[in-house]
């Protein structure tokens, strides 16, 4: 696979990549790659598909050794500036190691994919064989059961605490081309893979909030401003817009789109929860609505796990668990009508107007790629569908009818003998 590295970086070297999409490299010395699907230059792998279509294949049977190599951060750009990749004649530069197998060995690169390490995971805690944690970066010291599939993985070295950017992946480079060499010399038969936690170094002050799940007012860290005609909670890890919420309450509806409506606004989160609470003041009716938001560590999706409105010390629970995505994604509708929720009251609905959330994966206070709620195939078109075949089986119908009509094969002769046709005819 000559020139690996200019080939991933040529396919997307204008593609935006975000913290949560990471490039994989995969490489084995004991079997061939081709079986697994090939990504498409600006295709992004959501983490379930990454563990359907290319982990699972990778640890069946008892050859099914897996070796992870897992970082902090690794992108595109590093490559780029460290791999000396526009250089024909380039060993690999900080990647010398990665690239030789790249080169030499049955591989695949996949530019991008929604958080691998997410996947990683759900596969350790399914994982059928052993796994195996090396320490000190010494696979000699792992006891490998060749009867079952072994699952190893090494840590390397964090890059955003390096002081030498280059240095560190240079030295990762050389673990990985060490820990590969020592189970070639065990013999063991193995695909590697390497990858990284996100693209991007994590700001420290965002770790600490993150890690210390602060719930902050949002005068503070969140503001609430108008932008497109409509209300936008911008923090740092939960993004939410709306052109207007409108509540019917009582025969009555009441409109909110004035962000200068809001109070106390507060929010936490965390790497898999998310919480959200603001108040509206409606005239003489007070509205508080909270909103939960979780990720499933199985389908690499979140979701609105519990969603509340109260109005006048009345709860009600309203359903949003349509509102999913995967992580990395932002979930957007152009209205959520008349949600309703476990209660037999039926004079309470909300509805949402341009609505657009996302409490994951965050770069740059900016929403990532919208996961839109009109299915792919919509009500409209299913009966645009049904018409058409409606029409063609009527068309068939009738050819059919013309290709049965026989033609007469007998004519008169107005100088000759009329034809008589017997009835046994």
């Amino acid at each position: 696979m000559e020139g690996v590295f200019r080939t991933v970086v040529v396919i997307c070297s204008f593609c935006f990549v975000l913290s949560t999409k990471v490039p994989v490299l995969l490489w084995s010395p004991t079997r061939s790659l081709v079986d697994l699907p090939q990504s498409n230059a600006g295709k992004t792998i959501v983490s379930t598909d990454f563990s359907q279509q290319y982990l699972k294949p990778l640890i069946t049977g008892k050859d099914g050794n897996l070796v992870v190599f897992l970082q902090d951060k690794l992108s595109l750009q590093d490559f780029t500036q460290h791999a000396d990749v526009y250089n024909p004649e380039s060993d690999g530069g900080a990647f010398k190691n990665v690239k030789g197998f790249m080169d030499e060995l049955s591989s695949l690169s996949l530019p991008s994919v929604h958080l691998p390490s997410l996947a990683i995971d759900d596969i350790i805690k399914t994982f059928k064989g052993k796994v195996h944690q090396v320490k000190d970066h010494d696979a000699s010291k792992v006891d490998l059961d060749h009867q079952v599939p072994n699952l190893i993985i090494v840590k390397l070295t964090s890059i955003s605490e390096s002081p030498n950017e280059a240095e560190g992946f240079k030295k990762n480079d050389e673990v990985i081309g060490k820990v590969t060499g020592q189970l070639a010399k065990q013999g063991v038969k193995y695909t590697a893979l390497y990858t990284g936690q996100s693209s991007q170094a994590a700001d420290p002050g965002q770790a600490r909030r993150k890690r210390s799940l602060l719930s902050v007012d949002a005068a503070a860290d969140m503001p609430v401003t108008t932008v497109a005609n409509g209300t936008l909670f911008n923090s740092s890890c939960i993004m939410l817009y709306f052109r207007s919420i409108n509540v019917d309450y009582m025969n009555t509806t009441y409109n909110i789109s004035n962000p200068k409506m809001v109070k106390n606004a507060t929010y936490s989160c965390d790497n898999t929860t998310a919480s959200l609470s603001f108040n509206y003041a409606l005239g003489q009716l007070n509205m508080m609505m909270d909103l939960e938001m979780a990720v499933s560590n199985v389908s690499g999706y979140w979701s609105i796990s519990n969603a509340s409105v109260e109005l006048d010390s009345q709860k009600y629970e309203i359903i949003m668990d349509s509102v999913s995505a995967p992580v990395g994604f932002s979930y957007h509708c152009s209205s959520l009508a008349r949600l309703t929720g476990n209660t037999t009251d039926n004079n309470f609905t909300v509805s949402f107007l341009g609505f657009q959330l996302q409490p994951f994966g965050l770069t740059d206070h900016k929403f990532d790629d919208g996961w839109d709620c009109i299915p792919f195939f919509t009500e409209l078109i299913w009966m645009g569908l049904l018409s058409m075949l409606v029409v063609l089986l009527i068309l068939l119908f009738g050819f059919s009818m013309l290709t049965s009509v026989i033609t007469q094969d007998r004519f008169d002769d107005p100088k000759g003998k009329t034809i008589t046709v017997n009835v046994s005819e």
